[in-house]
């Protein structure tokens, strides 16, 4: 046991030894009236470890929300080491210009000051009348504490002050503790201090424009051709599916949709949902509540805990034995629902109920397909395209690290995006699935014009009930109750609800409520983090944040 602690201690001993890094940070920011912005960092290194040097990485390349690839010009002009020129290798790594410096031949200890001058080009975004300057001053990406931090930015000396607006960040990425910069003379300064691992500085500026030179159009063309050379291969992909989509997902001609007054046998509200549109939604599980609750399986029960209140607090399904048949996927929403309880509030499956949505659409699809209304179970199809489209995307990734080409790798990707994207609407019905399909309009037809105030008193109600739940599947639910005005006196037995005085349409906006709650408990997950990272956006309009721009990246070091 002992031998393998002196192990231990021998391999962890050098780790907790390496005790780098960085006494202070001063960026130089200078926007030119030639459209570029000149760069100088000077970073002063403390290594406590013979090291070659440090390496730099400045991220150029970025995509924006449209899709285009967006890439800085970056020219290096001039590297020291201790005021002395040092040796430096300059490479591309993924979206990064990554910067060796350091003697491959010379170790280096103690404190040593390097300074890194280059000049960008497009780092200037136009907005409206002003031009915006939005950059990581220091990235988030640098692994070592950053104990003293200074940034300078310039104008060109014909920006009146009192029309610049500035804004800055600093901390991890996506924070928005602020960063105070301030005129000192005619430039901007800003100073922070004891910066840990993963915290950085961001500056955004805004002037308006006419003072400086910004690129014209066949520039930005060039540019874009540049940076986006692989654009026509999603371009071929998307002819292509939409040919597959053709000959293989479209489903066959609908035909006369002739108004139909009943359901098609054997079709539920929530099998006439999913057939209409070919997924499962929450508007298809509310209508299926209903449906159970019409054939006897349950019943609604409004829950008011606020009295002067317009809707109800909740609503509470109680359950019955109701001596109707129910399909297999009726069968498995009751035990979803009350998991061998008797009561269940909609607020109590709430961060639960999304955990069975899956499975209880897996046997509508299922059974649709066993039926033979779809050649194959929509879900599966989906999901096949899907594992096409996501297949296509790393394949994007491995081709771009292969080929050294970020083009190719992002133009493979975005083609299995589309790959990805037509998985949505591939599921094809059979004949036999377009005739229900028919019924199914003809019943959405029907329940938009029917004159149901000829139907005699005695069979409104049950009329009334019986699509119901279909007129919710097809999101007709105000149409259907607003028809039935002066018919009905009272709720259904099966809605035990407040009503100072019953009218249909008042139980549609009830129903309404009850499937907004529905919606809720099936889609309510955990929360998951986000993401941050420079997408095209702005540094102003509440929209900016440390780590939000251009620039930045870290290092470490060799």
């Amino acid at each position: 046991m002992k031998r393998y602690l002196l192990l231990a201690a021998l391999v962890l001993l050098p780790l907790s030894a390496c005790g780098e890094w960085i006494q202070d940070y001063l960026i130089d920011l200078e926007i030119q009236s030639d459209g570029y912005v000149s760069v100088s960092e000077e970073i002063t290194v403390f290594f406590d470890v013979s090291r070659h040097g440090i390496y730099r990485m400045v991220p150029y390349s970025y995509r924006l929300p449209t899709g285009e690839r967006y890439k800085l010009r970056i020219t290096v002009e001039e590297v020291l080491a201790n005021g002395a020129e040092v040796p430096v290798k300059v490479t591309r790594e993924g979206e990064y210009l990554k910067l060796r410096i350091g003697d491959p031949d010379v170790l280096v200890k103690g404190a040593v000051t390097y300074t890194i001058r280059y000049r960008l080009a497009r780092a200037l975004r136009v907005y409206g009348d002003e031009v915006e300057f939005y950059w990581n001053a220091i990235g988030t990406e640098w692994p070592w504490q950053i104990k003293h931090a200074r940034v300078t930015v310039r104008l060109p000396a014909e920006v009146p002050q009192d029309a610049v607006r500035i804004v800055g960040y600093q901390g991890y990425l996506g924070a928005r503790e602020e960063f105070q910069l301030a005129w000192v003379g005619d430039v901007l300064v800003g100073e922070t201090k004891d910066l840990v691992p993963g915290q950085g500085v961001t500056v955004a500026v805004r002037f308006p424009k006419g003072y400086v030179a910004l690129p014209g159009a066949w520039q930005e063309l060039v540019w874009f051709l540049q940076d986006n050379l692989y654009a026509g291969i999603p371009l071929l992909v998307l002819l292509g599916m939409t040919v597959l989509w053709w000959h293989k997902g479209r489903d066959p001609k609908k035909g006369t949709i002739a108004p139909a007054f009943t359901p098609p046998k054997g079709i539920g509200p929530a099998e006439a949902g999913v057939l209409v549109d070919d997924r499962f939604d929450p508007r298809d599980l509310s209508a299926a509540i209903v449906g159970l609750a019409v054939k006897g399986h349950l019943r609604l029960r409004e829950v008011w805990e606020d009295e002067r209140g317009k809707e109800p607090d909740d609503f509470e399904l109680i359950r019955e034995e109701g001596k109707e048949p129910l399909t297999d996927f009726e069968e498995a929403l009751l035990e979803a629902l009350f998991a061998g309880e008797e009561r269940k509030r909609l607020s109590e499956l709430r961060y639960k109920l999304y955990e069975k949505v899956p499975g209880l659409a897996a046997r509508l699809y299922m059974g649709l397909t066993e039926q033979g209304y779809y050649a194959g179970n929509p879900d599966r199809v989906r999901n096949l395209y899907r594992g096409i489209g996501l297949g296509v995307i790393v394949l994007g990734f491995a081709l771009g690290v292969y080929f050294a080409s970020l083009y190719l790798g992002a133009a493979v990707g975005v083609s299995g995006l589309i790959i990805w994207a037509f998985a949505r609407i591939m599921p094809r019905k059979t004949r036999k699935g377009m005739k229900v399909l028919r019924e199914i309009l003809g019943l959405e037809e029907y329940i938009r014009r029917a004159e149901v105030e000829r139907i005699e008193f005695a069979a409104a109600e049950k009329h009334f009930e019986e699509l119901l739940p279909y007129a919710m599947a097809l999101g007709l639910t105000e149409v259907w109750t607003h028809k039935f005005e002066g018919l009905l006196q009272r709720p259904p037995d099966w809605y035990d609800g407040r009503f100072p005085t019953f009218a249909p349409y008042l139980l549609g906006y009830r129903l309404a409520a009850f499937h907004y709650a529905a919606r809720s408990a099936a889609t309510s997950v955990p929360r998951s983090a986000a993401k941050g990272g420079w997408s095209g956006g702005s540094g102003f309009g509440g929209g900016g944040f440390s780590g939000g721009g251009m620039g930045g990246g870290g290092g470490g070091s060799w």
